[in-house]
């Protein structure tokens, strides 16, 4: 009975020990620099710079559907499945947005990149772009995303936006920031762009 005793407590250290690594890991992958300029309530309204990322695009689908797919294609060519075999770093968030006829998932590149210096893709699938400049609301929650969870948090930032006098212009994304293996303070967040007017 001690020996299983001892077993466990062992086999509780080690997993806090490696949540607490993947944690401390996960905050120092770099992240797309943003802004805030004001926080109303729950909502944060933030402005994004100008910037490159990689995108591929699939059928409408569940978040799950399109997430582990798109997820592959873009680490693909970021760990060297590229023109160059040219190894791109990690950043966050990961950009989602479901769609009914289309979704697409996005990496951001890390900010000493420029479009002449990103190796061209292998995988016909991944395309470089420019985002332009932006102005968001946004709204966090924590825990694992899936399906039901981002369309409740959706609905609630739109809910927010009215409630604030504000108005969104596009599609509502998804923003997340850890991997699947960490099981603790979890960050992920839905943001809409806002209209000129309201910003």
């Amino acid at each position: 009975m001690r020996k299983a005793m001892i077993i466990l407590a062992g086999a509780v250290v080690l997993f806090i020990g490696a949540q607490v690594w993947t944690t401390i890991s996960t905050r120092s992958t770099p992240q797309q620099p943003y802004a805030v300029l004001r926080s109303i309530d729950d909502l944060e309204v933030r402005s994004y710079p100008e910037a490159l990322a990689a995108r591929v695009e699939r059928p409408a689908g569940t978040y799950r559907e399109v997430a582990n797919p798109g997820f592959r294609s873009l680490a693909g060519y970021i760990f060297g499945g590229n023109e160059e075999g040219t190894k791109i770093a990690m950043t966050a968030p990961v950009h989602m947005e479901l769609g009914a006829e289309r979704s697409t998932m996005r990496f951001i590149m890390p900010e000493e990149h420029d479009m002449e210096s990103l190796p061209l893709p292998a995988d016909t699938a991944v395309h470089l772009e420019r985002l332009p400049e932006e102005v968001v609301a946004v709204l966090r929650f924590g825990g694992f995303a899936n399906e039901e969870r981002i369309q409740e948090a959706s609905a609630r930032l739109l809910e927010q936006v009215q409630a604030a006098g504000l108005e969104a212009d596009g599609p509502v994304r998804f923003l997340g920031y850890d991997p699947p293996w960490q099981l603790v303070a979890r960050r992920n967040e839905v943001v809409v762009r806002l209209a000129a007017a309201s910003q």
